[in-house]
């Protein structure tokens, strides 16, 4: 008997965006704020854009600071804290922005798929324990993901000229929080020139209209006010600099001073220098590097890709009993002795390793998909999420080292892609159901 798929009133895309809407708050009114190293610094930089009475970045953020950082997420804290004086108002908005990203995973498998893979994949996401702490947070990954998925909807979606310069508009916004949008690009053009030619330039082309539009009355609004022309975070030459040099660990330093006398993050004068200046001594430092080490930079990627996808914890930081100090906001888990420390582990702990069971489903689930979909052929909507998940990680770890969080823009792929084996799993369990035969 062939399986039938006929959703409920509480298997539709709204409904369960909403149910989710309200575990969130659930969880922020259970277990709060969690503050974070980053999250810290963004305060810190918005406090002095309040004072100079200007949106990030200022003049106070680029003379005697080391880097522009992402400009979106600083800009939504110094709003918060000028109208409310404390950034807790944008905690029920982070829950919003998650449970509208739960919504686009699902929109956007049933495109690429079919309506059963997106409502699947849409409960993949919820369910997953790592994702329920993400509005506890406020970091700069919720509102890029959002704005990218935004984006990409839109664009698989419509073929109205306006629509596709919207789409473009809100990966740059994407880019605006957290600067990811060239993976994107080079994906979507990717999949345009390999499966739809013939659109190429109908969609792709206003798709970039809108997003270069924006670039030039953000980043010209920035120049006359300030002299520079910013319209992105340029962390680049700062994070390189970490790896490029003689005995450099291939991860990422914790606990390490930041700008350690004798390495090449280290600069005498830097309060006396621009964020640009300091930017090009470390690229006059680390290029030369590079180039002399070509071969002992490549080797670092497969482990920057395996140090990257080796967990995905992060943010059960928001179950810890204490979290008054940022710097000791994570979970370790003691994985080689789980056997003999099982019972005193504490609630983070237990947590943590359903999360860490959920993460090894869901991969697992996701290659097996993959395998699935390669076998049949089925390679144009294989195709986007690859382009971006496998050309993503490529293009990240070539540059800087991979930390856990990094992959948190590729994830809504892999929840798509890992839809697809979890309905098959539910469709033979159910079919397999015995049933009731009538008397």
């Amino acid at each position: 008997m062939k399986n039938s798929f006929k959703p409920s009133a509480l298997l539709n895309e709204y409904a369960l965006s909403g149910i989710y809407f309200v575990f969130l708050l659930l969880v922020l009114l259970i277990f709060g704020y969690t503050p974070a190293n980053d999250t810290e610094g963004y305060i810190e930089y918005a406090r002095i854009c309040i004072e100079e009475g200007q949106p990030y970045p200022c003049l106070g953020t680029i003379e005697g600071q080391p880097f522009i950082w992402n400009i979106g997420i600083i800009n939504l804290i110094a709003a918060s804290l000028a109208a409310f004086g404390s950034v807790y108002p944008l905690l029920p908005l982070f829950c919003l922005m998650n449970a509208l990203i739960a919504l686009f995973v699902g929109k956007i498998g049933g495109l690429l798929f079919n309506r059963k893979v997106g409502l699947t994949a849409m409960l993949v996401y919820m369910c997953y324990p790592n994702n329920w702490g993400q509005c506890t947070l406020l970091l700069s990954e919720t509102p890029m993901i959002l704005l990218m998925l935004a984006a990409l909807y839109l664009l698989l979606k419509y073929d109205k000229t306006s629509m596709l310069v919207i789409a473009g508009a809100l990966l740059f916004f994407a880019n605006w929080f957290r600067s990811i949008a060239l993976i994107f690009i080079l994906a979507i053009c990717a999949y345009y020139v390999v499966f739809e030619r013939k659109q190429l330039l109908r969609k792709v082309a206003p798709f970039l209209s809108g997003y270069l539009l924006c670039i030039l009355v953000v980043g010209g609004e920035c120049y006359l006010r300030t002299g520079y022309f910013v319209y992105q975070s340029d962390t680049l030459w700062f994070n390189i600099c970490d790896d490029a040099y003689d005995g450099a660990f291939v991860g990422p330093h914790y606990g390490q001073e930041t700008y350690e006398k004798g390495k090449p993050r280290y600069i005498e004068n830097m309060e006396s220098l621009t964020c640009f200046e300091c930017s090009e001594i470390w690229k006059s430092r680390c290029l030369p590097w590079i180039l002399d080490h070509k071969t002992e930079w490549l080797k670092k990627i497969p482990y920057r890709i395996f140090y990257m996808y080796k967990n995905d914890i992060d943010n059960i930081s928001f179950s810890l009993p204490d979290k008054s100090n940022p710097e000791n906001n994570f979970v370790v888990v003691p994985y080689r002795n789980i056997l003999s420390e099982f019972g005193s582990l504490n609630r983070s702990q237990y947590l943590a390793i359903v999360a860490s069971l959920a993460y090894f489903f869901v991969m697992c689930c996701a290659v097996a998909s993959t395998i699935k979909l390669l076998r049949r052929k089925q390679f144009k909507s294989l195709s986007l999420p690859l382009f971006i998940i496998v050309g993503g990680t490529l293009m990240l770890t070539a540059v800087i080292h991979g930390e856990t969080r990094f992959k948190a823009p590729f994830m809504p792929f892999v929840f798509i892609l890992a839809a697809i084996s979890v309905y098959d799993i539910y469709a033979y369990v159910r079919n397999r159901r015995p049933r009731q035969r009538l008397k």
